[in-house]
Order: C-alpha cells, then sequence, then structure tokens
C-alpha cells in the first residue's frame, strides 16, 4: 500500500488585509488532507525573522502565495517586502510553488467596501512590478474565497502525486524502522570488522616504531628545497617537494617541507637504481632513513680503493611507502609507481 502524503503547505500573503483568505487558504488546505503552516505570528521587523522564514520554507513542500492589494511589511535591509524575499527565495531553490493572485475588479469592489487600507499606495511601482512577475507563471486570479479554495484543491491533488515531494505520513503507513535498525546495527558490525583488519594488515611496525612515530620523527626534521635543486639528475626537486608540502598538509598539520616529503619524492630513485654518497646534499637525510630502517646501504669498492655507499629502498620502507598510499594523501593524483 503506498501511504497518503500530506504536504506541508507554507502560506504566503500580506497579513491585516487578506485575514479571512489565509483563513480560507488554511481551511482548504486541511479539507485536502494536507498541513497548513505561515509566518503571520511572528512580529514584523524582527532582524531574525527572515532566517526563521526561510528554515520553514525549506522545510515545508509547497509555497503559496496569496497576493492581495498590498504590497506588505518592508525588510530594511533589501528594501523589499518579507512577501517578495520569500517569493525570491523559493524560486531560488526551486521548490514547488504556485500563486492566487486577486482580480482588480474584486480588488476595486473590496476598496469600496473597507476602504483604502486594502491598497497600496506608498511602493505602488513596487507592487506593480511584483505582480507582473508573479504573473509571468502559471496564476490562478480569485476573486471569492472559493476561488482560492478549489485553487488549492485542484494544485495540491496534482503536486501529492509527485515522488520527489517527501511529505508527511501516518506512522502505521511509514517505513518499517526495526528492519532498518538491523540493516544499519549489520553494517555497522561489518565496518567495524574490516577497520579491525585494515588496522591489522596495514599498520606494520616499523623497526620497532608505529607508522606515526615515524612521520613524526620525519615531520619534525626540516629541510630547505632548494638545497637539494641542483640534483637534476633526479628531476625538478624543488617544484616536487612544494607539490609534496602543499598535499601532505591535507593530512599532517604541518606546512613545512621536511624529510618525509624528501623521502617520498625519492621513493622511485630509491626503489630503482639508488642513491649513493656521492651526492653530498643528500647524505644527512639518507643516514637519517637508514637508522629509521626506511633504506639499506650497500658497499661498493671503487678503484683506488675509494668506497661508494648507496642507499636503496628497503623491505620496511617499502611497506611505509604502502601505509602512505593507503592514507591515500595524494588522492587521484598520484601517479603510479608501476
Amino acid at each position: 500500500m503506498i501511504p497518503k502524503k500530506k504536504l506541508q503547505v507554507f502560506v504566503s500573503s500580506t497579513y491585516t488585509d487578506l485575514r479571512e483568505e489565509r483563513q480560507a487558504a488554511v481551511e482548504g488546505i486541511l479539507s485536502a488532507g494536507h498541513i497548513p503552516a505561515g509566518m503571520e505570528l511572528f512580529a514584523a521587523g524582527d532582524q531574525s525573522q527572515m532566517g526563521v522564514i526561510r528554515r520553514w520554507i525549506d522545510e515545508s513542500d509547497v509555497f503559496l502565495l496569496i497576493l492581495g492589494g498590498r504590497y506588505g511589511v518592508i525588510e530594511t535591509e533589501s528594501g523589499k517586502s518579507y512577501i517578495e524575499l520569500e517569493y525570491e527565495y523559493v524560486e531560488k531553490t526551486q521548490k514547488p510553488f504556485f500563486a492566487v493572485v486577486i482580480d482588480e475588479k474584486h480588488l476595486e469592489e473590496k476598496v469600496k467596501d473597507r476602504g483604502f487600507d486594502v491598497m497600496e499606495r506608498a511602493r505602488e511601482g513596487q507592487l506593480k512590478t511584483f505582480r507582473e512577475k508573479v504573473k509571468s507563471k502559471i496564476v490562478r486570479f480569485w476573486s471569492d474565497l472559493k476561488d482560492i479554495k478549489l485553487a488549492i484543491h485542484e494544485t495540491l491533488n496534482e503536486l501529492s502525486r509527485r515522488d520527489d515531494l517527501i511529505g508527511w505520513i501516518p506512522g502505521n503507513q511509514g517505513v518499517n524502522t526495526n528492519e532498518v535498525l538491523e540493516q544499519i546495527t549489520s553494517l555497522t558490525k561489518e565496518n567495524s570488522e574490516l577497520r579491525k583488519r585494515l588496522s591489522e594488515t596495514a599498520l606494520p611496525e616499523f623497526n620497532g616504531l608505529t607508522f606515526d612515530e615515524v612521520c613524526h620523527v620525519l615531520l619534525s626534521q626540516k629541510i630547505m628545497p632548494k638545497n637539494f635543486s641542483g640534483a637534476s639528475y633526479f628531476g625538478d626537486l624543488e617544484k616536487e617537494l612544494a607539490r609534496a608540502t602543499e598535499n601532505f598538509a591535507k593530512v599532517f598539520a604541518d606546512s613545512g617541507t621536511n624529510l618525509l616529503h624528501l623521502f617520498w619524492v625519492l621513493r622511485r630513485p630509491l626503489l630503482e637504481n639508488g642513491i649513493n654518497n656521492g651526492f653530498s646534499q643528500f647524505i644527512g637525510p639518507l643516514k637519517q632513513w637508514h637508522e629509521l630502517g626506511l633504506v639499506s646501504r650497500e658497499a661498493h669498492q671503487m678503484p683506488g680503493g675509494v668506497t661508494i655507499g648507496t642507499y636503496y629502498l628497503s623491505e620496511v620502507g617499502s611497506r611505509f611507502l604502502s601505509r602512505l598510499k593507503l592514507i591515500n594523501i595524494f588522492g587521484d593524483s598520484e601517479p603510479s609507481d608501476e
């Protein structure tokens, strides 16, 4: 059984001149099986009023404007009436709306019957412009309270069939909350198990230190990117360090360039051919990475009795890099190491 939706309808209008029309609208909405909402109980001029009005409009399913012969109370900051601001907000949010506009002959009759209190005199130009804007959309004209009720019945009957309008439904026809709760509990348990498995496989020890501890040590060792710009054999290191510094700052609360950034930038040379201590600017970083077990050192005897030490990515360093990729520091922009 498809639940019958009760739409919440926000009723917008000037107040003192349209009391009977608002009451007719409320009766029409209720008799159509829906829920009226309005802001007539709020004092005009309250600085927070528009914020409250917007929340009520957001929480409603449909917006109804009843436009008579008055422009209404002015919001001081914008110089526009509240009903026009409400209408503009609904247009901006693209919430379903409809309007019933007073027939001009009926307005003349109301003036004869009730005097000029029901006709705008101070801001006639603004009212005329607003009225034309409203009439540019599909509207219904009214000259009797029955016209308003009929327009409401016909329009809400059509809108209530729309699947995108949530509305309210009786509790006994709503979603089975027990089933939803069971599904949430099951998914939460599954999520917890996956997190546990991830922590067991993706957080190995690194020479007695945790991943976070290794990161802390590397992050604390600041470097000057320009000191490595001369090693053009490894590419534009200064540019790559700047990129790494920017991306790592999204995860670690540290904006300075440090040994973690340099280790990431040099990961491929360390993995492929190694880096020997002939590159004097890398001697300090290589030694610190070696102490942490991130790189291994191999000694090579050169002609003349000179010994060259070459540093390669170690098994611990490889796991550490895998962990960096796991937390996805670089997102989709991270290039492949294959």
